[in-house]
């Protein structure tokens, strides 16, 4: 599970939410235009280790350190991945692992 993962925007696959992202600093339109570009680039590469392990369930901590977007905030990864479910491409399931912290996670799957 090594492997890198693309963050090019031109991959998307159809429906604009996946460059959703949640201005609650109230951001100049350049620095939200920017924040979205970044925000739909992790939803990418998160869909696309999905759709590279059909068969697996993964914590957002397992997904943070398998895609190496260790420089990503675990919180970006845990919007990326509710982002992901609200489209209707991963699917949050009742399976769950401890995480990082000891505490239990939910795992999701692709869709």
């Amino acid at each position: 599970m090594s492997k890198t993962y693309p963050t090019n925007t031109s991959d998307t696959i159809g429906p604009r939410q996946l460059d959703i992202f949640y201005n609650t600093t109230h951001m100049t339109e350049d620095e939200l235009r920017i924040r979205r570009i970044s925000a739909s680039r992790q939803n990418m590469a998160i869909l696309k280790f999905f759709q590279d392990n059909p068969l697996g369930y993964f914590t957002p901590f397992e997904v943070h350190t398998y895609t190496n977007l260790e420089n990503i905030p675990i919180t970006s990864i845990r919007r990326a991945i509710n982002t992901l479910t609200d489209a209707g491409l991963l699917i949050k399931t009742d399976k769950m692992r401890a995480g990082e912290y000891g505490a239990m996670n939910h795992t999701w799957k692709i869709a």
